[in-house]
């Protein structure tokens, strides 16, 4: 599929409780975590939207800011907002803490969505990355019903949807950093 068939979606409307300020402007190696999850998308999407509740200080990167229609509900919240507001039936949704994710990555999941609703990467002892996955808009009804259940895991969400794991480990260039998360001050001072 081309390019502008797929919206790239970034979800910074965490708490960021451990990190102690908005995670996304948070900077790593002199650039904000949010940079990183833009650079990693824009190759292979005509369009981003950067879900948040922050919409002021999210504006200033120039692309559209998606606030949550259902609060405190965690990243389903993100997800079914976006995607609501995603003119493209093709979605990557990847979160803003995670600066070593490939544009390789994505494309290999991107490839491996034809007919399915959701694909998410497996790595690892059957780890899954719901984080890091396609989502098509065709699941919105399902977020909806969800929703009005209180039922906001993503995990269990999986399995009302046609969706597809697929192993990563074996992808060339895989390494389980593709998937590590920032979420302490911490974490922003490793090189």
């Amino acid at each position: 599929m081309s390019k502008q068939e797929v919206t790239g979606i970034i979800l910074a409307g965490g708490a960021s409780s451990r990190m102690g300020k908005d995670k996304g402007l948070c900077e790593f190696q002199g650039k904000a975590l949010i940079n990183y999850a833009i650079d990693v998308l824009t190759p292979i999407c005509g369009k981003i939207l950067i879900s948040s509740n922050n919409v002021v200080e999210y504006q200033k990167f120039g692309y559209q800011v998606v606030i949550d229609e259902h609060k405190n509900i965690g990243p389903m919240g993100g997800i079914y907002s976006s995607l609501r507001k995603s003119s493209t039936k093709h979605n990557l949704i990847i979160s803003c803490d995670t600066p070593f994710l490939s544009t390789q990555l994505l494309e290999y999941i991107l490839d491996n969505s034809n007919n399915y609703d959701i694909v998410v990467p497996v790595h690892g002892n059957s780890f899954i990355e719901p984080l890091a996955a396609y989502y098509s808009t065709n699941i919105i009804p399902n977020l909806e019903s969800s929703i009005k259940r209180n039922n906001y895991k993503l995990i269990n969400f999986f399995n009302v949807v046609k969706h597809k794991s697929i192993k990563v480990d074996s992808m060339p260039g895989f390494s389980k950093e593709l998937f590590r998360n920032f979420n302490t001050p911490g974490d922003l001072s490793i090189t």
